[in-house]
């Protein structure tokens, strides 16, 4: 063998033993549909004996809940979301093999209700400050939607704190991504006139549209003694600033280069909010990455397949 073949042969190897993705093929998965309006019991791990807490970090306090055993999974939501904002089942499931923290971004509920600024950097800043309050050991980190660019900043400032990333319907930063158009914004804003079935049509695929208009709210994430916060006017405004910033930010792009920590990539084939283009920059950008295409799943695909989605996420920490 010559040595340019032992070469190739030793990076082929070190990738694998590593668990990297750097010279993965896109995939793409095509799951089945899973059981509507379905919500774990009230014995569930992310019900039982839990209650919110709030971490006093150096940043202010966020509000949280803690779940399950197992590696660290801290996951961070999307525009104008709440913690509950999460598919409940897919939760649990995660919970069964992972020591998991959902938390409510700044400004909203208990999490510093007195933020005055919404910049992708503040809400980083914020994240790195709960993991170290909370002492997690590189925790791998999902963000989903608006949270993925969150997760993004804090990876590109803070690489040692994040173990893995999952980027979940996620925005690519300036030239190199696709950003959210004027119109879905809108309705993702909650402007006056825009119903509950706008929202769930810019969410879902047209084929899972009418399950979610009648399960979602059964499958939110809703711990007992959580009231789901209004969002203000303060909080919708500085996270639009933020997503137009990130639109232009080209610094990121040329970071995000540089980052050297393994990533999932998870974007949905129907998702009418993120272009799948993001997905593939993403690819692109980031160097120890793997995209994963899921058929026939919208923007919100944790809700059409919580189970599956979280046993990919499951694989993914565990290589």
């Amino acid at each position: 063998m010559n040595v340019r073949r032992l070469a190739a042969a030793a990076l082929a190897i070190a990738t694998v033993g590593n668990g990297l993705a750097t010279t993965a093929v896109p995939r793409t998965a095509r799951y089945p549909a899973q059981a509507a309006c379905a919500s774990p019991p009230a014995t569930s791990p992310i019900y039982a004996d839990t209650n919110e807490q709030v971490a006093q970090t150096s940043r202010g306090p966020i509000a949280y809940y803690r779940f399950g055993h197992g590696s660290p999974v801290l996951l961070v939501t999307g525009f104008r979301a709440t913690l509950s904002e999460w598919d409940a089942t897919f939760l649990a499931e995660l919970a069964k093999h992972h020591d998991v923290i959902v938390f409510d971004n700044r400004g909203i509920g208990r999490s510093i209700p007195d933020a005055a600024s919404f910049t992708v950097e503040d809400m980083a800043r914020d994240t790195a400050a709960l993991i170290d309050t909370l002492t997690l050991h590189r925790p791998t980190v999902i963000g989903w939607s608006m949270g993925g660019s969150i997760v993004q900043q804090l990876a590109i400032d803070d690489p040692s704190a994040v173990g893995r990333m999952v980027l979940m319907s996620a925005l690519a930063p300036g030239a190199s991504g696709v950003p959210i158009s004027p119109d879905v914004e809108t309705k993702l804003s909650g402007s006056p006139g825009v119903t509950f079935s706008d929202i769930m049509a810019v969410l879902f695929p047209a084929s899972s549209v009418a399950v979610a208009e009648r399960c979602f709210g059964l499958e939110m994430y809703r711990p007992g003694g959580y009231r789901t916060p209004a969002i203000s006017s303060a909080v919708t405004a500085g996270q639009s600033a933020l997503l137009k910033a990130w639109a232009g930010d080209d610094a990121a792009v040329a970071s995000l280069s540089k980052v050297r920590v393994a990533t999932l990539i998870l974007s949905g084939a129907d998702d009418d909010i993120i272009s799948i283009r993001n997905a593939q920059a993403l690819r692109r950008l980031l160097p120890e990455s793997q995209l994963l295409t899921i058929d026939n799943a919208g923007h919100a695909m944790m809700y059409q397949f919580p189970v599956a989605l979280a046993r990919e996420i499951g694989s993914f920490v565990g290589r």
